[in-house]
């Protein structure tokens, strides 16, 4: 039997890291620390237990592939193209700024300009698969600072291709061919081509004839080729396994397979993507620590704070309010993975090696390993940043611009937030003529909101001021439908004491959320969790052929054991409508009456159809005409459509009575 070191090394891998990030995720520590940690462990700076190290970074390198493949399926070219602005506006000025702030440094400390620019790019490159499953976990990848970041990211991910093919000039100017160069670059661009032409139109038609071939193996099959296919393509390209894996799932995520594709990858990319983690671990030597903990600390702090004001100041250049900056700021504040795949290319080109490298590598590490620590905390930090008096002058004038200054009607809703679930309540308010206003924190969708003629406010919700601006104190409605956590629960609190009769209707994405939302002041909580299972529920029940109104029914069963766990925890809820209890618990039938039914040519009262079946008739249509609540003396013929209200059992006896083939009375 061939001996395979790599699957012992394999076995090694898992077998630590379940046993560290079981005892971490104990202590509270996240899942991705937790596996960064596990890399040092094992590594040779550590245990040194692992000896097929290339081989691991080969499996975990696919799984970064499959990471970002699963992300940019959550994606849309449709929806980045709506970003292009931030994407190159936002996303260039921050890689150019952070860029020069870090050659700039780098010069000053008596490196070559070369190195020196070198130094810059690894600098601001953040991590993609951290942040953005950061953001996935906290569900806050469609907040305003969860936009700004993945737009941020897209361009430095971008960027890498560029910043690649600079390497030789940065590394030997006068050996470097310009037209080389620019070749290379073409070569590059043609290629991303390829991969975004083969994504938009040959995998959907392969993944057309799969699905058509009904083998769940067969669309396994094809979902690995789709990957790992595009990701070959991108390393062709020199853009990088994971660069190639993340543009092929942007475009497909606009196909009809895309739901079922990333059901397939989250195993994979869940099991191999924790190998890239701990891969990157695996890198750091932590003697170097030891040595100089100082030097070590105190450049990772500096690599923190500096790129976290720079993402902080490009946010608010481009109008996001302060919480925003400071929530995007500490998000992207880390150097990411494509910095170690341009440092491992900067060596080939005499740009970094030896113990620069060494402390290169453990300053990156350090930074991801403290990122999911610093997310955490980052919404309390944002809170006492914008309580800080000579921030909120300066910026005030930022959260609401003269031209928004005038007042907001009486009596009326106050909807945060202009994502799918805000305009949608907001077309609903304006369809009845409820007046309304709507704030939002990205400046972007309130400009595009007042194109359409919303009544959009820009600024942040959670800010008091902001909330008595939108009329808050005069309004009947709060309405908060944004996907950030931490800022619906500021923004329930702030609204209860500014307006304590106020109605506050929240939407939240788990259940888990509900207890802390009430007890903060929210009347309604609607978890998007729970009426998703339930719209589940009634979908698969239509079709077993139940009726709309059964499947409501049993909706409203579970909606009222829902508010009794509720009021069993110390909470008033308000009860079911007794109209509501009455429209739920009988189902309309449509029964249309054939050539032969036993009802043609006699009246309702010689049918005696209530009192024979319990069901009653409330209307007949005939032809283009509706009779609704037919008198007892109403005459039927056959083509009639009779509408029959009643309890199951009694329109199916209704219904055997009415059709052809029953025995007349």
């Amino acid at each position: 039997m061939p001996h395979l070191p790599i699957l012992r090394d394999l076995v090694i891998v898992l077998a630590v890291s379940l046993v560290v990030v079981f005892a971490l995720r104990r202590a509270g520590v996240p899942t991705i620390a937790a596996l960064l940690l596990s890399g040092v462990v094992l590594g040779p700076g550590g245990l040194g237990l692992v000896r097929e190290h290339e081989s691991i970074e080969v499996v975990a390198e696919i799984g970064v592939a499959m990471l970002l493949f699963g992300i940019g399926l959550k994606l849309s070219l449709r929806e980045l193209t709506s970003l292009r602005a931030l994407i190159f506006g936002a996303g260039g000025l921050q890689v150019g700024l952070t860029a020069g702030a870090g050659a700039g440094i780098a010069a000053a400390l008596g490196h070559p300009p070369g190195q020196a620019v070198f130094f810059g790019c690894l600098l601001a490159l953040s991590s993609t698969a951290i942040v953005l499953k950061l953001f996935e976990n906290r569900g806050e990848t469609d907040a305003p600072h969860g936009r700004l970041g993945l737009s941020m990211l897209v361009f430095q991910d971008l960027a890498v291709v560029p910043m690649t093919l600079l390497l030789p000039v940065l590394g030997h100017a006068g050996e470097v061919s310009w037209s080389r160069a620019g070749t290379t670059l073409l070569q590059s661009l043609a290629m991303v081509a390829v991969i975004v032409v083969s994504a938009r139109f040959v995998f959907p038609r392969l993944l057309e004839q799969v699905v058509r071939a009904r083998s769940r193996e067969l669309f396994m099959l094809a979902t690995l080729l789709t990957v790992l296919g595009t990701a070959w393509l991108g390393s062709l390209a020199g853009v990088s396994l994971a660069l190639g894996a993340f543009l092929a799932g942007i475009v497909v995520a606009d196909s009809d397979y895309a739901q079922q594709l990333l059901a397939e990858i989250v195993p994979l990319r869940d099991a191999f993507g924790s190998l890239f983690f701990v891969s990157v671990g695996m890198l750091l030597d932590p003697a170097l620590w030891l040595r100089e903990p100082a030097a070590t600390l105190g450049l990772g702090g500096a690599v923190l704070v500096g790129k976290a004001l720079v993402v902080g100041a490009v946010a608010l250049a481009f109008g996001f309010g302060l919480r925003a900056a400071v929530l995007a700021g500490l998000a992207l504040a880390q150097i990411g993975e494509f910095s170690f795949i341009l440092a491992a290319a900067g060596q080939a080109h005499g740009l970094i090696g030896g113990e620069l490298m060494q402390r290169f590598l453990a300053v990156s590490v350090l930074t991801m390993v403290l990122t999911p620590f610093v997310v955490l905390l980052s919404p309390r930090l944002a809170a006492h940043t914008e309580r800080v008096p000579w921030l909120r002058r300066q910026l005030g004038a930022r959260a609401i611009p003269a031209a928004e200054t005038s007042a907001a009607p009486a009596d009326h809703v106050v909807v945060v937030g202009h994502g799918l679930n805000g305009r949608n309540v907001a077309r609903v308010l304006r369809e009845r003529g409820i007046p309304y206003v709507v704030l939002e924190l990205n400046p972007h969708t309130v400009r595009d909101a007042r194109r359409r003629g919303e009544p959009a406010l820009y600024g942040d919700a959670a800010s008091p001021d902001v909330l008595i601006h939108a009329g808050v104190a005069r309004a009947r409605v709060l309405v908060v439908a944004i996907a950030d956590p931490s800022a619906t629960r500021q923004i329930v609190a702030v609204a209860r004491r500014a307006a304590p009769r106020l109605t506050i209707v929240v939407r939240t994405r788990y259940m888990s959320e509900v207890g802390a939302l009430h007890r903060l002041g929210a009347d309604e909580v609607v978890p998007e969790e729970f009426e998703t299972s339930l719209e589940l529920a009634g979908a698969a029940m239509a079709a077993y052929g139940v009726s709309g109104r059964a499947i409501e029914r049993d909706k409203a069963r579970i909606r009222q054991e829902r508010y009794a766990s509720l009021v069993a925890e110390g909470r008033a809820t308000r009860p079911v409508a007794p109209l509501g209890a009455l429209l739920t618990a009988a189902d309309l039938d449509e029964v249309a009456l054939g050539e032969g039914s036993p009802a043609s040519g006699r009246t309702l009262r010689e049918i005696d159809l209530r009192g024979r079946s319990g069901a009653s008739v409330v209307a007949v249509a005939r032809g283009g005409d509706l009779t609704g609540n037919p008198a007892p003396d109403f005459a039927l013929r056959s083509g009639d459509v009779l509408w029959v209200w009643g309890q199951p059992p009694q329109l199916e006896a209704a219904r055997a009575l009415l059709e052809a083939g029953a025995e007349r009375a």
